[in-house]
């Protein structure tokens, strides 16, 4: 790598000049945990009833805190390798403890691309026409009141309170998952969901 492709790429760091900035370990920790699950794609197909995988673009969200920017990135996902179109987008919002509103997303897609089944389709009819108003409050009321705590098993890079807030708030969007009918759940279904939910709760 030449000097001046060092210099280039310094440059379009978000996090570049602000090392005193408190927000700036945080996120390169999490930028390195995304990256660290980005190679993990296959694990993230499970029967979704039973655990599923939520991919964060934490390093992108945190570049729109940094810089202040007013803009939406795609939602984007790939099931085994295929990139699909999300059967639903549910809005995310809420408002914290301090006063401040958060917006954010929460897309899933069910299935597999190659093979949709009748089970399938009717669970996207129902995320569709479902009523997802006040989920986002719900999520954030559930995120604070059963907050994440590290066992010995967890493997955090980083353990702040911000961190520990974004795994509370993932935790709570079981709560968008729970709204579907046990009926709905058969056997053979799958799921994948995706958000850039950062899990702020302060």
């Amino acid at each position: 790598m030449t000097h001046d492709t060092e210099r280039e790429l310094a440059s379009a760091d978000p996090l570049a000049g602000r090392a005193d900035d408190a927000l700036a370990p945080l996120l390169h920790g999490m930028i390195s945990d995304a990256r660290a699950a980005s190679t993990d794609a296959p694990a993230s197909r499970r029967r979704w009833w039973r655990r599923r995988r939520i991919l964060l673009p934490f390093g992108l969200a945190g570049a729109a805190i940094l810089t202040g920017a007013v803009w939406l990135l795609p939602l984007g996902l790939s099931v085994n390798g295929t990139p699909v179109d999300l059967d639903v987008v549910i809005p995310i919002t809420y408002t914290t403890d301090t006063g401040i509103t958060v917006s954010c997303r929460y897309g899933i897609y069910f299935g597999e691309p190659e093979n949709r089944t009748a089970v399938d389709e009717r669970l996207v009819a129902f995320v569709k026409s479902h009523d997802w108003s006040g989920i986002g409050q719900r999520i954030y009321d559930q995120a604070v009141a059963h907050p994440f705590v590290p066992g010995p098993d967890s493997d955090l890079q980083v353990d702040t309170p911000e961190v520990r807030d974004s795994f509370s708030f993932s935790q709570a969007q079981d709560l968008i998952w729970q709204e579907i009918p046990a009926a709905l759940r058969e056997p053979g279904s799958s799921a994948g969901a995706t958000s850039d939910c950062a899990g702020r709760l302060h």
